[in-house]
This record gives C-alpha cells, structure tokens and sequence, in this order.
C-alpha cells in the first residue's frame, strides 16, 4: 500500500488525510471526490525551492499546469517562487486570474493557436516554447502587430527513449513534439528564431518522457544538449541564455515503482551544465525544469462509494464504484497500476481479491485489476491514492456524468476549490456546443 505517512494515516480502522477523515469528507461533498493533501504539495514546493531555487544561482523550476490547474494551485506555487508552464490560452488565464506574475509562465504546445498567442502576449506572457517552424511565424507575425517580444526557447527532441508508457515518451525521434536533432532541423528553427525581428532567441528546451525511473535519461539528454550549445556557438556566436530540461520526475503509484530524488536528478542535471559549459568557458545559463506530476501525483486520493458487485465463479470477482474513466482516464488509456483501500475498513486485513470497475457504459472502464481490498460492500468508500495528476485535468464528462468536486485538506481542515459540476452545467455544454454548431452550418453555406 502507497501511503504518505505525514499526510494520509490510518487511524483505527479509518483513513485520515492531513487529519481529516475520508468518511466525513464525503459526508461533506460527496462522490466521486477528489482530495489533495496540500500539506504534500507545500511539502513538494518546498523541495523544489531548497533543492534548486535556493541551491543553486539562475534557477526555476516551473510546475507543469497540464497535471493539474486550478486557482489554488498556482497560489500555493506562487508561494514557493515557483514558475508554471502552460499549454493552452485556458491554462494561462486560470493562472492570470490567480494572480500569476505573467512573466513566470512559459507557453507551451505543439499548436498553438493564433488566437491563443494573442491572448498570452496581450496579457503579458514573454516566454514561449517554440515547436515547429509554423508557430515561429505565426509568433513573428502576432508580436509585430503587437509591438512586443518574445522570449523563445526552442524545443529539440534529442533522441533519447525515456519513461513509462509509450504515450509519455516524447524524447524519441518519431515524436509530434519539437525540431528533430538526428537531421540538423533545429539548426534551422534556431536560424529562423534569430532572424525574426520579434523573437528573442533566448535558449533550448528539451523533454525526455514522464515517470521517468532511470538517472541515465538525463544524463544522455544532458550531455547531449550541452554539444548543441556548443554547436549554437560555434556556428551563430551565441552562449544560450536558458537551457530548460524539461519534467519527467517520478512518483510512486505502487510498491513496484522506484522514483528518483528530485534532488539526485536536479544535482545531475546542474553538474553537467556546469561542467560542459565551463569546459568552453561560457557563461552558464539559466536552468529551467517541469515537474508536474512530482508536485501533485501522490498528494491526491480520490474517494468512491462501492455499488454493485458481481462475482464470475472461477473468473473474476467485480465491485463498481460511482466514478470511473470520467474521473480517472490513465487506467483505460495507459494501463496505470493503482493501490486502494476501504476508507473505512482501512485497518482490517485486505483478503478479498477484486478488481474495480467504474460505472461508464465501456468494457474497459477497469480503474484497478485484480487488488486485494478489506471485504467491499455496497456503500463503503473507497479511497484510491496518488490520483493528484493528470486525473482532475483530464476529466470527462462521458455519459453525460458531472465532473467531481476538488477538496484540499491542511492541518485537520477542509476546503473546496472546485466545486461539483451539477446537470444543469452539463446543459450549458450542450447548448454552447449546439451554438457552435449552428454557427458552423451558417460559416459553411456562405462560403
């Protein structure tokens, strides 16, 4: 069982989270229920400002929004002096409405919108992540009008085959992120990022994968990146300004997993920049890294009510709880390995082998396989841990099923920062999307 012990105990037979109890949380709001541990999450943001902002001169690390944005979240980041990236103008504008210093957030994306880029560089945001030669002119053409410039960093794939399922892995040469580095295509992005009168060519980018369990993925795309920015020099005169690394950092969903220490890896990374870029005697730049998963994974529990049960002689014993792919996507679409208990039965023996299954009408709508759990009954909670990342952001409502709420816990206190969606905004959706559409028949007879 995966439990962080400051944060989520089993008191008697209950299961706490920074000292409140699961089942009063869902007297309270309900289920599904999202719950985060902020007490883990400032422990997180912590590291990340004592183990590299402190640490080390000219640093940032820049919590991934994808993983999990809300208003709350960029407040606690804020806190901590940490930067955030985004990859849509919706991301951007959560975090700008919580107060985000705009020049702190680096815009992401392999397809940035024209609308997208206007909306960021018209409330301030200077750092982009260049990813293919369309953006690099769309950026030119926007930031003219605008009478702006932007910071670019551009992103290279450097070849390197890093992470957990092969959807995460986005460092290999077959990928839709970034200018290839086996063919010299980066040359030619950074060459056009210099000719561009209003685009600052402020350094290099690069992301290896997510879950990331081996030192040596860094190491290789490290190394390799400190020969690109000699190759930048040698060929255009310029000492890069930033050099970002990218995220990948672990977390552990099961006894199997084996994470590495975010300061093993940041220690890593800064002493090969260091070495390489001294080595030419080269002002060393300034280091960026994304830890999204690492900030919010093991902070979230999500809590179920058990439903049906259906037992299949010598197959498989099922019990279904009231959520599902809906809330939790990464079981159906990577296969992820989860551990759970009953929220309330969490001090008794786990002896029933079962596998959970949610309630959408989809055969693989399995949210755990075969786990052994303390005798589910209808009506028990289910508590399932290190659901903070990637669960909330990438929430449906499939079957028309309202979104649950999110509820941070600190110091025996609760609160709600998302609040449940209820059927009536699932018939605002409806009806936007009908506007749309009926928007789109007119746009299509006048042309």
């Amino acid at each position: 069982m995966v439990l962080q012990t400051e944060f989520a105990q089993i008191k008697g037979n209950d299961l706490y989270i920074d000292d409140v109890k699961a089942t009063d949380l869902v007297k309270q709001y309900g289920t599904p229920l999202y719950v985060m541990s902020e007490g883990h999450i400032r422990k997180q943001f912590n590291t990340l400002k004592t183990k590299m902002i402190d640490k080390y001169e000219n640093t940032l690390p820049l919590f991934a929004s994808k993983s999990f944005s809300c208003k709350a979240i960029y407040k606690l980041a804020m806190e901590y002096g940490v930067g955030i990236d985004c990859v849509s103008a919706g991301e951007i504008s959560v975090a700008l409405k919580a107060g985000f210093d705009p020049k702190k957030i680096y815009f992401h994306g392999n397809n940035k919108l024209p609308s997208e880029i206007q909306y960021a560089l018209e409330n301030g945001v200077e750092n982009f992540v260049i990813d293919n030669f369309y953006e690099i002119e769309l950026v030119e053409e926007i930031a003219s009008k605008l009478n702006v410039k932007v910071n670019g960093l551009v992103r290279i794939t450097p070849g390197v085959y890093a992470g957990g399922h092969d959807y995460i892995r986005v460092g290999a040469k077959d990928t839709k992120f970034g200018f290839s580095s086996h063919d010299n295509t980066y040359l030619k992005a950074i060459k056009k990022v210099i000719d561009a009168p209003h685009i600052n060519f402020d350094g290099i980018h690069c992301h290896v994968g997510s879950q990331i369990e081996e030192i040596q993925a860094y190491v290789l795309a490290m190394n390799k990146f400190v020969d690109i920015a000699y190759e930048i020099y040698d060929i255009f005169g310029i000492v890069i300004n930033k050099l970002n690394a990218g995220g990948g950092f672990g977390i552990q969903y099961t006894a199997s997993d084996h994470p590495l220490e975010f300061d093993d890896v940041v220690s890593t990374i800064m002493d090969i920049i260091y070495k390489g870029f001294d080595k030419r005697d080269m002002k060393r730049p300034m280091v960026l890294v994304e830890p999204g998963r690492y900030c919010v994974g093991n902070a979230g529990i999500t809590l179920y009510t058990v439903g049906s049960y259906k037992y299949i002689r010598d197959i498989r014993d099922y019990i279904s709880v009231d959520g599902g792919m809906t809330d939790n996507i990464r079981s159906s679409l990577y296969n992820a390995k989860y551990d759970a208990v009953i929220a309330n039965k969490a001090g008794q023996e786990a002896n029933h082998l079962v596998t959970v299954a949610g309630k959408n009408c989809e055969s693989g709508d399995i949210l755990i396989r075969d786990i052994m759990l303390q005798d589910p009954q209808p009506g028990d909670i289910l508590a399932m841990f290190s659901t903070g990342a990637y669960h909330y952001s990438m929430s449906s409502n499939y079957n028309q099923l309202p979104k649950p709420a999110v509820v941070f816990t600190y110091q025996g206190k609760s609160k709600e920062v998302i609040r449940r969606q209820t059927f009536d905004d699932l018939l605002v959706q409806y009806w936007q999307l009908m506007v749309w559409y009926a928007n789109y028949i007119i746009a299509r007879r006048e042309i």
